[in-house]
């Protein structure tokens, strides 16, 4: 399973995932699409458990971020700034890929994520609370709203992930300026 997976990320640092076949995906790993689909019930699971694992990485990162002794301000930015630079880490291929899948795929941010993005957003605004940073008329259900809107408005980014990357700084003093 692993193999097929880092092959997997592998092909979606190269190719769009419309052009992934199930077949070059056996064929890069040395095993038979029965194989894979032992393991995996269509390629949208497959590409979606590595997407997804991918992003574990990060998530446990801004867990970091979120628990450590910085102030509510330097740790969202730290967040952002990790969360740009692991963008920039990874291919232009791998950035438009999952943004097409976010954009698109409705069942790509499952209810399972969403809990744990949740968590650690209310995580962060409990630091800025805490901090005194966040105006305290502004209850955690509008804050955590103002996350999905922004998080649903970078779905218009789907076909250029480029130019959401070079407005981040701007964006991030915009929403922090705004809970003030």
């Amino acid at each position: 399973m692993a193999k097929i997976e880092r092959v997997t990320l592998d092909l979606l640092n190269q190719f769009p995932i419309k052009t992934i076949a199930m077949t070059d995906i056996a064929q890069a790993a040395g095993v038979s699409k029965v194989t894979i689909f032992n393991y995996y019930d269509s390629k949208q699971m497959l590409i979606k458990k590595v997407i997804f694992d991918h992003f574990q990485m990060i998530y446990d990162q801004y867990d970091r971020i979120v628990s450590s002794d910085l102030s509510f301000e330097a740790a969202y930015r730290a967040i952002t700034q990790f969360q740009l630079a692991a963008m920039q880490q990874n291919t232009a291929c791998l950035n438009q890929n999952i943004m097409t899948l976010y954009a698109t795929d409705p069942t790509f941010y499952d209810q399972a994520a969403r809990d744990q993005s949740q968590q650690l957003m209310l995580a962060l605004i409990g630091k800025g609370r805490t901090d005194g940073f966040i105006n305290p008329r502004y209850s955690d259900d509008t804050i955590l709203s103002l996350f999905q809107i922004y998080s649903e408005g970078m779905k218009i980014f789907g076909e250029t992930p480029d130019k959401l990357l070079a407005m981040t700084d701007d964006l991030t003093a915009i929403f922090l300026n705004g809970l003030r």
